[in-house]
């Protein structure tokens, strides 16, 4: 057998730790140096947490071996010893601290084993407390931004709820503040290219913009850009020039933009950027802004609102009888996301949907009707947006009737605008609309009213959207609008069984 000489032993030594240094640099490091370690004792190698579960194995640990060191690794996690060894049958279990707070790597094995390998223990034990360090600080940071990306989810969720303030009171403990007027985007993509453009926006932006990945619709990216110019980042219109330039020529992204809109009116500029967004998905561009069309709620105004704080107080006033159940902020919110996305709702709120359905029947029960009917969904839908107008509710809502607001010159007006481009279209395309919505705005009650196929409805539907400009089979929903648009049309009046409220 060759002497291990002067000239041969730096020469194993480099190589020993070259082969340990590749493993620690590894995507699978600390596996892979436990498992050298393993190899070298012909045994078996792991690390231990404090309760003795193993976090990264080598090979199978028996756990009678843990079980006889046990009082040894109870002094080494007290800090009273860094290294200890038993025999136990006729196997030496060792166990060497790998630093505080860090798991203990626990070798067991035949004890000549150990003869000849010290050095390789010990040089894969450093760096096993390196990478495991590393890979704590990557963790620690995952959950950082984990964390981050889910209050930032909660701040979009307040602001489409019209909740402002609680969005501003989240929104401190990050950065940056949030923007008094903002321009919102969203973006339809692939996941590579909405985080390419997620990175790209943050830096032009200074990271300024709030970004977040829709909860609802996982294709869907959502910026909002601070409009305006800034000292510390570019002016907004950069990123949308940023945004036509990297959309142009290609089918893959598909983007809509709202107009200009206050911190209170995000969910305004969201549903305004989510009728964009199906303008260019049907074919206009892959980039389009709103097309401006003000909704019901911006024409009725603050007249409005006396009305809105009516109709929706049983909820405002409504007490749980319990604790742990829904209060009226909570079954707001609810009603809000499902008046928006449908069953949708369970993703944005991130709850199951026997939550969902639980909290609809409660609704149906505070507000006296039936919160699936579409009549009363635009009713509902109505109220929300212009009780959102508002910043402080009316404690005594002065007397007012929907029909009343809806009788009047502007409205009229509006009603003609919504259809016109309907009126100077297909035929049949005003009727579809009508039987659409007259079937609780289901494919298959108006393919039955209508009596054609449902992909040929679909087909209608489709038509509808790109001459509106407007996302009719998806949220956020402007069927709502088209609803009293069309009831008014037909009848000059709101649909009868809405009654005076």
């Amino acid at each position: 057998m060759q002497q291990r000489t002067s000239h041969t032993e730096p020469d194993g030594d480099a190589e020993r730790l070259r082969r340990l240094h590749h493993d620690a640099m590894s995507p699978d490091g600390t596996r892979l140096l436990i498992r050298r370690v393993a190899d070298a004792v012909r045994g078996a190698a792991a690390l231990i947490d404090a309760d003795g579960e193993a976090v990264a194995e080598g090979s199978s640990m028996d756990p009678a071996a843990v079980a006889a060191i046990g009082p040894e690794l109870d002094r080494i996690r007290a800090g009273r010893a860094r290294s200890a060894a038993v025999h136990h049958d006729d196997r030496m279990i060792s166990a060497q601290a790998l630093g505080a707070d860090a798991p203990i790597l626990l070798i067991s094995a035949r004890a000549a084993a150990y003869q000849g390998v010290d050095r390789l223990i010990a040089d894969a034990a450093r760096l096993l407390s390196m990478r495991w360090r590393s890979d704590e600080a990557l963790r620690a940071a995952q959950r950082v931004g984990q964390a981050a990306t889910a209050i930032r989810e909660v701040v979009i969720h307040l602001l489409l709820m019209g909740h402002t303030d609680g969005a501003q009171r989240v929104a401190s403990t990050l950065t940056p503040r949030l923007p008094a007027f903002l321009t919102l985007y969203v973006i339809e993509a692939d996941k590579v290219d909405r985080d390419s453009l997620a990175a790209r926006i943050a830096r032009l932006t200074g990271g300024r913009a709030w970004i977040v990945h829709c909860p609802v619709y996982v294709k869907h990216l959502i910026a909002l850009v601070p409009a305006g110019r800034h000292e510390h980042h570019h002016p907004a219109d950069a990123v949308e020039d940023l945004v036509r330039e990297v959309v142009a020529g290609q089918e893959r992204i598909r983007v809509g933009v709202s107009r200009v809109v206050s911190l209170r009116e995000v969910g305004v500029g969201y549903e305004q950027a989510f009728h964009a967004l199906a303008a260019a998905r049907g074919g206009a561009g892959p980039f389009e802004v709103f097309a401006f069309q003000e909704s019901l709620a911006g024409i009725v105004g603050s007249a409005g609102e006396a009305w809105a704080a009516r109709v929706l107080a049983p909820l405002r006033a409504f007490v749980p009888a319990r604790t742990q159940d829904p209060d009226a902020a909570t079954l707001e919110q609810t009603l809000g996301s499902w008046l928006n996305f449908g069953t949708g709702a369970t993703r944005q709120l991130k709850i199951h949907r026997n939550t969902l359905r639980s909290r609809l029947v409660q609704l149906d029960r505070i507000l006296g009707c039936d919160v699936r009917d579409l009549p009363t969904q635009a009713r509902l839908h109505l109220a929300l947006h212009l009780a959102a107008r508002s910043a402080e509710p009316l404690v005594e809502p002065a007397e007012a009737d929907l029909p009343g607001l809806l009788e009047t010159d502007a409205v009229r007006a509006w009603t003609a605008r919504q259809l016109e481009p309907l009126r100077h279209a297909e035929e049949h395309l005003l009727d579809t609309l009508r039987a659409w919505l007259g079937g609780g705005a289901r494919l298959e009650a108006a393919a039955r009213t209508l009596g054609l196929s449902v992909p040929a409805v679909r087909k209608r539907i489709l038509r509808i959207e790109r001459l509106l400009e407007r996302s009719l089979l998806h949220g956020p929903s402007v069927r709502y609008d088209l609803h009293f648009a069309l009831r008014l049309h037909d009848s000059g009046t709101v649909e009868a069984g809405q009654g005076r409220s």
